[in-house]
């Protein structure tokens, strides 16, 4: 088969390359498109696919004029601005184009079953008063002040808030990876959770790749944001109240209100004696099933402990995460992380929705990231029945 060269455009070179990493693409390719960028070499297409499949950008884009302008209007609704963002990786581009896909979809399904719009969203827009934002959501969401006594640890809590938001007609959906592949892990430095309100289907995206306790308070800050009616793309480790919005430091405190209510924490501080604060923030952040970072926040905030104190617990928290993350992992049962990944009020209305005949099996293992071996099992154990 003859060698087929193209002619792309050093512009969209410089631009492919400012979106992936050396590392990526290897040190032949980078060679040649070092020959290419100099004149003296011209690609064949079959480098330009090895190049697409390395940087994950489309195909398409290589033979473009002049590099594409992606239009994500998520990124301007970032929670800190940062380095990662300001060059947004492939990965994050991808998975929010991936919810995108997953959110019009429902919005769709839900006006032509002529459902009534999501009464949730944007219900405390304008509110500022933290008390009353917490409440509003523990009403809404049918929370007791210490509904976290119910739990026996962050992964159920997580669970327990999961189903409860599924119940208001939230899509929760979660992953540490774009799509099926493995190689595309999610940088939590890059971002933590999102969400994309709309009053129709309001979804909230956790990057799996986060500690149980970190998944946690970033579902109840992406919670807050959906009742308050903004989008948000939550990259903030630090709970951060200094260089943020105004509705960050809103959501970050309704978060943790909800999380460790102050009368209560108040109390439980009191009563615990143990002179080490290290250790009374760990042994605190267990009982309220919450991270130690959220603790440590709450006691700062009510003048328990000092910012010197509150950075060392925040940065040990980072480094315990850093380590476990460098530990081999199983990767645990195939089926059971396939559901976790997926909301199952959406699966359960895509199953309806191929019973009828309206969406093909195609589309819905595509949206679900499934096969046709793979689908009906997924779909099984989230309630989803298929004729």
């Amino acid at each position: 088969m003859p060698t087929v060269n193209v002619n792309i455009q050093p512009a969209i070179i410089n631009w492919a390359l400012s979106q992936t990493s050396e590392e990526k693409l290897g040190v032949k390719l980078m060679e040649s498109i070092k020959h290419w960028l100099d004149g003296t070499k011209s690609p064949t297409f079959s480098q330009i696919e090895d190049f697409s499949k390395k940087s994950h950008i489309p195909l398409g884009y290589f033979f473009l004029q002049t590099p594409p302008v992606e239009q994500i209007g998520l990124l301007e609704c970032r929670t800190l601005d940062s380095i990662e963002l300001a060059n947004p990786s492939r990965n994050l581009i991808d998975i929010i184009h991936e919810m995108e896909a997953i959110q019009d979809w429902m919005i769709d399904y839900r006006k032509e079953m002529r459902y009534d719009k999501n009464c949730v969203v944007n219900c405390l827009n304008g509110e500022t008063d933290i008390t009353i934002i917490a409440d509003g959501v523990r009403k809404d969401l049918g929370l007791g002040i210490e509904w976290y006594r119910e739990c026996g640890n962050s992964s159920e809590a997580f669970n327990k808030l999961r189903g409860l938001l599924e119940e208001c007609g939230v899509i929760v959906m979660m992953s540490g990876i774009v799509g099926k592949n493995t190689r595309r892990a999610l940088n939590i430095n890059e971002f933590r959770a999102f969400a994309m309100v709309n009053e129709w289907a309001p979804l909230i995206f956790i990057n799996g790749a986060d500690s149980l306790a970190g998944r946690l308070f970033s579902l109840l800050h992406e919670t807050v944001h959906v009742w308050i009616g903004e989008n948000d793309l939550y990259n903030d480790r630090r709970y951060s109240v200094e260089k943020v919005r105004p509705v960050e430091v809103i959501c970050n405190a309704v978060a943790g209100e909800i999380l460790v209510p102050r009368k209560v924490f108040l109390e439980c501080w009191q009563k615990d004696t143990n002179d080490d604060v290290y250790i009374k923030i760990k042994e605190l952040a267990k009982y309220f099933r919450c991270s130690e970072s959220v603790l440590a926040r709450r006691a700062l905030d009510n003048q328990k402990i000092d910012k010197e104190i509150y950075n060392q617990v925040v940065s040990d928290a980072i480094q315990a995460y850093i380590e476990c993350k460098q530990e081999k992992s199983s990767g645990g049962d195939y089926y059971r992380v396939a559901r976790s990944k997926l909301d199952g009020a959406f699966v359960r209305a895509l199953c309806e929705s191929v019973n009828s005949g309206r969406t093909s099996y195609t589309e819905a293992y595509r949206l679900t990231n499934t096969t046709s071996k793979t689908f009906s099992e997924v779909a099984s154990g989230l309630g989803g029945v298929l004729w």
